[in-house]
């Protein structure tokens, strides 16, 4: 409990500058939040590489190099992400024939796919960060809102299991609490940025989707991390485990508001 207690605090020493001095341009069109987004994307697809057991593997280099320039080059769009990872699919399928005694095509393509959501996922909240939308601190308010109150409502009201095969402590109660906090505070926030009924019950809508898409992306992570039979992706947050394990819900959220921040202005 101390090592996750410390480790919280230093992250959040961290992490509280890079938001209040993101939009610094380092270099040309990168920023201190993008180049952080960048080394989260690049460590995360790592993260997923390890998970089939090929992280050393230099076949896998260019999905590392890939994680790590698009967030860091594409600040504000996600325009070159499609034409990347059509190239880059080409090379995992067409470099796993030529290597097909060492590399299996299950392994290329859970890591494609892996490499593919987290990376876009960075990226979404990198565009979202830098076009000073109101749904950025969302992203962070549907992952930890609905996490916070998942846990107490499962902890004092939780008697179903909710998929006890993927996280046998999760129940039910504590899905619907956690999805009915984070639609209300959403709603809240909505409010109380515009003024506007209209977008507030928008939000308020998103808000529950939000939740839900959270709770999948926490779900989805656990169901990968027991088909590898691994405890946690990586150690680089100690006691709390990787990046993937750390931003499994964010990540999530923030490819769902992203797709919404496309049909709603706010």
């Amino acid at each position: 409990m101390k090592t996750r207690i410390i480790t919280a605090i230093v992250a959040l020493l961290i992490f509280i500058p890079i938001l209040i001095f993101g939009e610094l341009t380092l270099v040309g069109p990168i920023t201190l939040f993008s180049l952080a987004m960048a080394v989260l994307s690049a460590v995360g697809a790592f993260e997923a590489v390890k998970c089939t057991g090929e992280e050393k593997n230099l076949f896998f280099a260019p999905v590392y190099a890939v994680a790590f320039a698009l967030p860091l080059l594409n600040a504000s769009h996600l325009g070159a992400y499609t034409p990347t990872f059509i190239v880059l699919v080409f090379y995992l399928l067409f470099t796993g024939v030529l290597n097909n005694s060492k590399i299996t095509a299950d392994k290329v393509l859970v890591a494609f796919a892996l490499t593919f959501y987290v990376t876009a996922s960075f990226g979404s909240l990198t565009v979202l960060f830098t076009k000073g939308t109101l749904l950025f601190p969302l992203v962070f308010v549907g992952a930890w809102v609905t996490d916070t109150f998942a846990y107490f409502s499962g902890y004092f009201l939780g008697k179903h299991k909710l998929i006890p095969a993927v996280s046998p402590k999760k129940t039910v109660e504590g899905a619907i609490g956690g999805s009915l906090a984070t639609t209300i505070t959403y709603g809240v926030y909505g409010w109380f940025m515009t003024h506007d009924l209209k977008l507030t019950l928008i939000l308020t809508i998103v808000g529950l989707v939000a939740s839900v898409v959270s709770q999948l992306g926490d779900l989805s992570a656990s169901l990968i991390k027991r088909h590898y039979g691994i405890k946690d992706y990586g150690n680089l947050f100690p006691g709390h485990g990787g990046v993937l394990d750390r931003f499994d819900s964010i990540l999530a959220v923030s490819a769902f508001l992203y797709v919404v921040s496309l049909f709603v202005k706010f």
